[in-house]
């Protein structure tokens, strides 16, 4: 009997694995469902770079381990620095790539030549500023296709999906790379003859300079371009991610780091998605508000979640869809998921599709993947500590909208401090928060000018006290570095009178 029973429950263990397998497959490109990667090197060209020395230029290469599939994506990713700094192997860079990978892309993370000769003339040296990265990132693409048709494809790679993209100076080259596209456009910035000892404007460093360098979509985390009006119709898609408090990289338009250039000031994500949209083309910019540029100190979570905003829009365009479309979708609500040391309690969350024809799909998937009950618009489960994101996609015809469900690590709040009714709106971010918190608020005009903001752990002990005097608005900062990683609730209050409460995260 023992022999039998033992056996029952391999097969049932078997059986859970194989749903769970599927269940996850079906959010490939969306979710990590492989556990692991494998990561090789290769050189894909050489130039010049700022001390005249030939740099062998490699790349990393992220596969996802034990995938079996013929026909990958590719996802290059370029690193920051302010063409002065940053690698290839710089810890945001991997993050990336590992979760691309993981998800079911084969991710690239190529050098490119960095470097400033402050001795030279200015205007001749910043246009091989931002154009030797060019040059190299078209080889990057360059040795990716040749890889494909002549070298054996060794990554299984489909060669019409290769996604150009980076994070600041590198989200500038990727954008750089795909919309300016034409001499004339470069010579803006000023003389051409500046380009001739790197070849022109239409050469690259690579092995392999036969193939093009276009790509289907580009990746913009905090980057600009020197004239977004170089993005023409019929151009391809952009995902944009950038923090409207950034004074690095302009969200609108300014110089890098600050410093003004004339000719060489940038034009942030904000102009490239307005100027985008008014020419037809399909762009989407996540403003994170409150955000400045792109540190580890707005915390692993947060970032993440940048990455899996751009993921899904990434994903309409391997699915041949718009994320331009009317069509939307919103999980409806503000359910958390509940659990606490004893048993988990099981949550359901609902979304909501506006804008449809009436025949829409829709497809849920979780971060980190594993199945859960699908009842058409809702889903139920019981979720661990390991439960981050929940993901809601619909797509009808050539329409694909989606929305990013953010779950907190416990949602045990006592009812000593349960949510009042919200009796006006604020904002409180950046959240998941990691070393500071912004409140801003429009106030009644009977507020007075007494308030309180109070904040409290999830044991209902206050762990925060601040009064302050206000008008009809309220903007105010408070340091969260010394709090211990966590969820919590703010309290507004006015005299004796609650104005509203938010949950908020602080995470290291």
């Amino acid at each position: 009997m023992k022999k039998y029973f033992l056996l029952f429950l391999a097969f049932q263990l078997i059986y859970f694995l194989h749903l769970k397998a599927q269940d996850c497959n079906e959010c490939r490109y969306l979710s990590p469902v492989f556990d692991s990667v494998t990561v090789s090197t290769v050189a894909f060209g050489e130039g010049y770079n700022i001390d005249g020395v030939n740099q062998q230029l490699l790349m990393d290469i992220y596969e996802p381990y034990g995938d079996t599939s013929t026909k990958r994506p590719v996802m290059i990713f370029a690193f920051g620095g302010g063409f002065v700094q940053g690698s290839r192997e710089d810890w945001y860079v991997k993050e990336v790539c590992n979760h691309f990978a993981k998800a079911g892309y084969v991710s690239v993370a190529p050098d490119y030549r960095i470097g400033i000769d402050y001795g030279e003339i200015l205007a001749l040296q910043h246009m091989r500023i931002f154009f030797r990265p060019m040059q190299d990132m078209r080889a990057c693409v360059q040795y990716l296709k040749a890889d494909f048709s002549e070298l054996g494809n060794n990554y299984l790679i489909d060669t019409s999906y290769i996604f150009i993209g980076g994070a600041s100076a590198g989200a500038i080259t990727s954008l750089m790379t795909a919309y300016c596209d034409k001499d004339l456009e470069m010579a803006e910035m000023g003389d051409l003859a500046a380009l001739d000892d790197l070849g022109g404007f239409y050469s690259t460093t690579g092995y392999y300079p036969n193939y093009t360098w276009n790509g289907c979509a580009t990746i913009n985390v905090s980057g600009a371009m020197i004239n977004a009006d170089w993005i023409e119709a019929g151009d391809v898609p952009i995902i944009s991610a950038h923090g409207n408090a950034d004074d690095v990289v302009p969200y609108g338009y300014g110089g890098l780091g600050g410093i003004t250039f004339g000719v060489f000031d940038l034009q942030g994500s904000h102009i490239i998605d307005s100027v985008a949209t008014a020419k037809g083309v399909c762009s989407y910019l996540y403003t994170m508000e409150g955000q400045g540029h792109p540190s580890e100190s707005m915390g692993l979570d947060y970032i993440k979640s940048v990455v899996y905003r751009l993921s899904l829009r990434a994903h309409a365009v391997l699915m041949n869809r718009s994320f331009c479309c009317p069509l939307s979708v919103d999980i409806e609500g503000d359910t958390l998921f509940h659990w606490t040391d004893q048993a988990p309690v099981s949550a359901t969350l609902a979304a909501g599709i506006a804008n449809d024809n009436g025949s829409a799909t829709l497809q849920w998937c979780t971060i980190p993947c594993f199945p859960f009950t699908d009842n058409g618009d809702e889903i139920t489960l019981t979720p661990d500590t390991n439960l981050k994101h929940v993901m809601a996609i619909a797509f009808e015809g050539g329409c694909e909208a989606s929305d990013l469900y953010i779950v907190t690590d416990t949602a045990f709040v006592p009812e000593s401090i349960n949510e009042y009714e919200k009796l006006i709106d604020f904002l409180v971010y950046p959240q998941p928060a990691s070393r500071e918190i912004t409140i801003s608020a429009e106030l009644p005009v009977n507020s007075g000018k007494q308030l309180r903001i109070e904040l409290f752990n999830i044991k209902g002990q206050s762990v925060f006290a601040q009064h302050f005097s206000a008008n009809k608005k309220l903007k105010t900062t408070i340091e969260t570095i010394e709090f211990p990683s966590g969820n919590y609730l703010l309290r507004l209050k006015s005299e004796n009178e609650v104005l509203g409460t938010k949950k908020i995260i602080i995470t290291r």
